[in-house]
């Protein structure tokens, strides 16, 4: 029998092994930074200066069109998001953040298989994005694939090492990760 979710986590797993990070000078700093900061203040302004700069664009259409996507998150909003997500990706198929907000609504909507595209999408055009491979975990765990689950975790904290809930669930998962074929 097929199974959507499956075939979609591996879709998900090749994307993480087959991916090169992105030509980018200060993301790569940022990252560097991220690994070997243990300050929690500084890795939090780290971390914030990541998420800026996934969010922001050249083109202030979508600049603005991000921003109002992420202030109908906050207000609730997910039908408006939804249709500025889709418009967003269809005039800049190469933004990677687009793609992860995209994810990030469908997991809320619990349409796991369409978030996994997405996650799959985000981590071709920026591999190290945390934020992906964490909701690419959280999926793994609703669908009790915990062998995935403790994969992506893990390849969270490579790219951050300095998350200590990270941490906890990979110890979990380590203890009860059971070896899939995928």
């Amino acid at each position: 029998m097929f199974d959507p979710i499956a075939s979609r986590i591996d879709l998900v797993l090749a994307a993480m092994n087959s991916s090169l990070p992105t030509d980018t000078p200060e993301l790569d700093v940022l990252f560097e930074r991220l690994r070997t900061t243990t300050d929690k203040g500084a890795r939090s302004e780290v971390e914030q200066r990541i998420w800026a700069i996934w969010c922001s664009h050249e083109d202030t259409v979508a600049a603005t069109s991000m921003k109002n996507v992420m202030d109908s998150f906050e207000a609730g909003d997910l039908e408006d998001a939804g249709q500025t997500l889709d418009t967003l990706i269809d005039r800049w198929p190469r933004w990677a953040e687009a793609w992860n907000k995209r994810a990030t609504l469908r997991f809320a909507r619990e349409h796991d298989a369409e978030s996994l595209d997405d996650i799959a999408r985000t981590l071709e055009l920026e591999p190290r994005h945390f934020g992906a491979l964490s909701g690419f975990g959280q999926i793994c765990l609703r669908a009790g694939d915990y062998t995935s689950a403790l994969l992506a975790f893990e390849r969270v904290l490579v790219i951050d090492p300095n998350l200590p809930e990270v941490h906890k669930a990979v110890e979990l998962l380590r203890k009860q990760a059971q070896p899939t074929i995928h």
